[in-house]
């Protein structure tokens, strides 16, 4: 037992030695104990070598030096044959509690790099993920005024963009303001403001109107509205909140189609790739035309334009739900909600050999990260969705 018990302390010594928790008493303990026999050198050179590695990793000071010796008694009294083989000799002995010990420190030591390993691969899983994960469009456009200059509104600081005969153009934070002063020149001159796919942006124009410019969209607008009426060329989509001017109305021109206002809020929809203009009234009074008929809206009502004009009752909310930061899908078509997701997270799509005919509802945040959406999308029902960089391909589950 005697000698049992002083194997024991040796090998307690070397393994907190390890972990740099030795007092200066026991320090000289140690150093006796390396002295005593040209075995205990060479033994201990070898510890010194784990010490090394011990200083590069940091791992041996995390050990319970009783919790592993428990667990290397436990295994060495498994078999009467392998105690009676231990006891035969004492350096034997010795050697066997201090391989153990170190057995054991490897052992855990092996779990903590595994553990370590494994974190870092979902480390850099997550960081791979979070770089390849396509994110929300944002306050982005593009300036072109009449004498061809060029701004990109996202890269400018908040203040004076352009000051020039009696207009003030500026930003803040996503809204570009026309203002113009008394003693302005009776010239007008022409801007362009364009948003590029996921982007955004609002306009204060010079009569006071609001325009909230959806992404893949362009307004043209005159930097001072003079004569009977003022007029407007808008392509893609915007929310308009029109300052009322009962002697000057207020005309969108579009593509085949004419929208007129005295001062109301409404929402114009005419992207290419959507088929027919739409036209959604949420207050005032609003006249549609096509060029050959027109007809007079009422809030609450959508006017879908094509050669015919064909009013509806709807829900004002899912027409102006990306002004106010949201995808609003109703029973909407998968090819109706892609085309969202295309301008917003500059994706192209495409489908697979059978389009899905599920038709999805539901409220999502604009914020939300690509990944995320689809993910959403798909907990709906039989749509599998697969992102290959900027691509995204549409299929139906099997």
């Amino acid at each position: 037992m005697e000698n049992n018990q002083k194997q024991y302390n040796s090998a307690d010594l070397l393994l907190r030695y390890l972990q740099g928790e030795l007092t200066p008493l026991e320090e000289e303990e140690l150093a006796q104990w390396v002295q005593e026999t040209e075995e205990n050198r060479r033994f201990f050179d070898k510890v010194r070598d784990e010490k090394a590695l011990e200083d590069e990793l940091r791992f041996f000071s995390s050990l319970d030096t009783e919790q592993a010796w428990q667990r290397i008694a436990s295994q060495t009294v498994a078999q009467e044959e392998q105690r009676s083989f231990w006891r035969s000799t004492t350096l034997w002995r010795y050697a066997a509690a201090i391989a153990f010990i170190l057995c054991a420190a490897l052992v855990l030591y092996q779990a903590r790099v595994r553990t370590h390993d494994q974190q870092q691969a979902v480390a850099a899983e997550v960081q791979e993920q979070q770089a390849a994960d396509i994110l929300p469009g944002g306050d982005k456009a593009m300036l072109t005024t009449s004498d061809g200059a060029v701004f990109m509104l996202e890269e400018m600081p908040n203040g004076t963009v352009r000051e020039e005969q009696g207009v003030k153009v500026s930003k803040q934070d996503g809204l570009l303001t026309f203002e113009i002063a008394e003693n302005s020149s009776s010239q007008v001159f022409f801007n362009t403001i364009s948003t590029p796919v996921g982007g955004q942006y609002q306009i204060l124009l010079p009569d006071g109107s609001k325009v909230w410019l959806n992404s893949a969209s362009t307004l043209h607008f005159p930097s001072a509205f003079a004569g009977k009426e003022r007029v407007v060329e808008l392509t893609g989509e915007a929310y308009f909140e029109v300052a009322k001017k009962q002697q000057q109305p207020f005309r969108v021109h579009l593509h085949k189609a004419t929208v007129e206002v005295l001062g109301t809020h409404f929402n114009i929809m005419a992207y290419p790739n959507e088929g027919n203009i739409t036209a959604t009234l949420l207050e005032g009074s609003v006249k549609v035309g096509n060029g050959n008929r027109s007809k007079l809206m009422a809030p609450g009502q959508q006017a879908n334009i094509g050669e015919e004009i064909l009013l509806k009752e709807v829900d004002v909310d899912e027409a102006v739900a990306w002004k106010n930061g949201l995808f609003y899908f109703k029973k909407a078509e998968i090819a109706t909600v892609m085309r969202q997701l295309e301008r917003w997270y500059g994706i192209e799509v495409a489908y697979g050999e059978e389009m899905p005919s599920k038709h999805f509802s539901g409220i999502i945040s604009r914020n939300t990260p690509l990944a995320k959406v689809l993910e959403m999308l798909e907990l709906t029902g039989s749509t599998r969705f697969k992102a290959e960089g900027r691509k995204v391909t549409v299929s139906t589950k099997e």
